[in-house]
């Protein structure tokens, strides 16, 4: 895909290859088959586009986490500080289920204050 910003004609999106319009699509750098499939007109002539932030995980120079890579300090993740995403105190991977469970839920209030004397 291309991002074209288009001067007065707005922004525009390019599908540059895709398996319908490049029979050789999945050959070695296909020659490109450009096809408008979207376009956007703007309040003012669009001049330029920006790249979005890249949401690599990362660590500051004093552990915390931040959203890009760049101050002098930071790093990656470690393997462990990883796994704290995503495994629970066992060790297991965490895991969603498709359906809810009443047993799963838990009040905001706790059960002796819910109760009330009659």
């Amino acid at each position: 895909f291309a991002y074209v910003a288009d001067g007065r004609n707005g922004l525009k999106v390019v599908q540059l290859t895709s398996p319908d319009s490049q029979p050789n699509y999945y050959g070695f750098s296909p020659p490109p088959v450009p096809e408008l499939i979207a376009f956007a007109r703007t309040p003012k002539p669009a001049l330029a586009l920006s790249k979005g932030l890249d949401r690599d995980r990362a660590v500051d120079e004093t552990g915390g986490q931040m959203a890009v890579f760049g101050r002098i300090g930071s790093r990656p993740f470690t393997r462990s500080e990883m796994e704290r995403f995503y495994l629970n105190s066992q060790g297991k991977p965490y895991f969603v289920k498709d359906k809810p469970d009443m047993a799963d839920w838990v009040s905001a209030v706790p059960a002796k204050l819910a109760r009330r004397p009659q």
